[in-house]
Formats: structure tokens, sequence, C-alpha cells
């Protein structure tokens, strides 16, 4: 587990705009409020930002959809159940147990997202006015039941998400990374233990969360400069073999992002070390640099097909991009004609002003 001394310092702020690039909600009016430099940690953040949200499906309708409930009635609704309603004696009290569909918000989704609240509110540590405004939010939910809150719960077949709905994913990523930062069997578990849990476990996702939030950003900000790829491509090795059956032993050549322009392409790679992807020899880490060079070496040589090759496939330039939260800044770059090479870090410690200005800065 990370220490307080050991874990690099991401401003809860920078969080925010990571995770709502990352989860593509990036821009919500209805949580710009949760952007703050005031707040004490992550747990504070992610349940002002789950309040806040909840409210927003309030304003909209939750979700709604049918399932199915089995119950005593005074009379036949939906399928009449023989066997339970003769158990229970149910003919001599003038009740039969009935099943039937119904229309309801009380479903895993509403009730995972009001469990939620409702138990972010009772951390010790919680600040006074977020527990008031998440049990207000969980409150205002009147036909959703509180359920008990485990991992497993996020990945049971029943929480379903709704369709052409993005905002329910990203509440209930918050509502898992919330949750296996805090032990809901412990009632004495605090905010600060929390964030000291949550920061372990974004470390450990950060590689695939700083991937998808480059990716997020530039599909965002570049298609008014006439960017228009922002996904992974696949790139196939330019080698030739007597034996066709040797080419199932080549490894797969799968891009991280390729960003494609008219006047350019560019292979970007990301990456996280503690490093800043500098090794203990004081040089690159060289397998990234010899990845990076098979990427755009390969691509190079591809034969020219109109359907699927790109004009600036034989220069491509190729980007290695280094997340860190540390001193160990830096930008270089090198040319290997045709291509350019780039090897850089975005520092997730500094202002968010300049995390923007370095993802921009590495492409000019």
């Amino acid at each position: 587990m990370a220490t307080e001394s050991a874990r690099p310092p991401i401003p809860v702020a920078n969080l925010y705009h990571l995770l709502s690039y990352a989860w593509e909600v990036n821009g919500w009016g209805d949580l710009e409020e949760v952007v703050r430099d005031d707040h004490r940690g992550y747990s504070e953040m992610l349940t002002r930002l789950i309040a806040r949200g909840c409210v927003h499906l309030l304003k909209r309708g939750l979700h709604r959809d049918y399932r199915e409930v089995t119950a005593a009635e005074p009379g036949i609704r939906g399928r009449l159940e023989v066997s339970a309603t003769l158990s229970t004696l149910g003919f001599e009290t003038a009740r039969v147990v009935c099943t039937r569909d119904e229309f309801t918000a009380d479903l895993p989704v509403n009730q995972t997202l009001k469990s939620t609240l409702l138990r972010a509110a009772s951390m010790p540590g919680m600040p006074d006015e977020v527990a008031r405004s998440a049990r207000s939010a969980a409150l205002r939910m009147t036909e959703v039941r509180v359920i008990p809150l485990h991992l497993g719960l996020f990945d049971a077949r029943p929480l379903h998400l709704p369709r052409n709905n993005r905002f329910y994913p990203f509440l209930l990523a918050a509502c898992r990374l919330l949750c296996e930062a805090s032990s809901f069997r412990e009632q004495a578990d605090s905010t600060d233990l929390s964030d000291l849990r949550m920061y372990a476990i974004l470390e450990a996702r950060l590689p695939q969360l700083f991937e998808a939030f480059v990716r997020n950003f530039y599909r965002t900000h570049l298609p008014p400069l006439g960017w228009s790829r922002f996904l992974p491509q696949h790139i196939e090795w330019q080698w030739s073999s007597a034996d066709p059956a040797s080419a199932a032993y080549l490894p797969q050549m799968k891009t991280d992002i390729t960003l494609e322009h008219p006047d350019r392409k560019i292979i970007l790679d990301t990456k996280f070390y503690r490093s800043g992807g500098i090794n203990d020899r004081g040089t690159f880490e060289s397998h990234n640099l010899y990845q990076l060079h098979a990427y755009v070496s390969q691509l190079a040589r591809r034969p020219f097909r109109a359907s699927s090759s790109h004009p600036h496939d034989i220069d491509a330039e190729g980007i290695l991009l280094y997340a860190t939260a540390s001193d160990r800044d830096y930008l270089h770059r090198f040319s290997m004609p045709p291509h350019r090479m780039t090897v850089a870090t975005v520092n997730l410690a500094g202002s968010w002003r300049d995390i923007e200005s370095r993802l921009l800065e590495v492409l000019a």
C-alpha cells in the first residue's frame, strides 16, 4: 500500500479532469462545480461528484425498467403462483401470491448509487456540507431501496446499464472506485484512510487511465485543427518468410493512439513509471524506444493501399509520452529521417493549464 510520503501528489482537481476525460464526460455542466482545488481528498471529490451526478439524473428522470416482482395481492395480478399461495394459506386470508412485471426505478444501478451516497456520507472525516448534499441526493431517490455494498455487485449481471446514457457508467465507475478504496465492512473507515487506498488503486490503473485520458483529450480538442483519427492501429510486420506459418509467431503490433491529419501522421504511445521513463543509468527506458521505432519503421515499409494507407505512413512521427507526478519533467525531440521522434513527460502534479499546454506542445 502506498504511504503518504510515497504517493505522488496528483491534485484532486487534476484527478477529476483525468477521470472525466477518460470516462468521456468532460465538460458536463452539472459537474463543473466539483472542479475545485480546496477539496481535502479524493473521497470528498468523488462523493461530491456522485451527489451532483445523481441530482442531474433526478432532473432528467431516473432510469426505469421492468422488474419481475412476486408479492401477496388481494386479487390476481399477473401470474398466479399456486404453490406459494397454498404454502402461505393465502386462500384463507383472501390474498394470493402473484408474479408481475413492474415498471420501476428500483433497479440495481440506482440502488448502487443511493447506497454509495449514504455510505460515503457516514464516513468519518467527510465534511458536513458534503455529507448533507450526499444524503439529500440519496433521499430524493424515494422509490429506490438501500442495499449492502460489495465489489461483486459491480460485476453482477443484473447491474445492466441503460443504453445511450454515458452518465450512468461514469457515476458507477466513481462508485466502484470509492467502494474499492473504502472497506465498507469497517464502520470506522475514514476519508484519510480511503484516500490512501484510493491512490494505490489509481496508481495501479494509471497506465490505462492515462492512455484513455490522452486519447479523449485529443479527440476533444484536435478536430477543429484538422485531425481526424484518435484510435489504436494494428501495424503489420513487413517481414517475409519462406514458410508462411512463421508469420504466426510474430507478436502483434498495436499502437496506443494514432493521430491523423492531412499533413501529418503521429504514432503515440503512453506510459507510466514512477521513474518518469528514466532508468538507473540516467537514460530512457530502452524497450519503449525500440517499440516506437518498430512502429514507425514497419509502417513506413507498408505497401501503399488507398483503402487503408495514409499519405504520411512513410514519414510518420513517433511520440513517447510518460505520465509523471514528480519534479522530473522533460521534452526531447530527435530526427531519424524521414521520421521525427519525441520523448516527453506530462506532469500530473502540475497545474491543469500546464497539463493542457504540454499535451498540445508535444504535437508542435
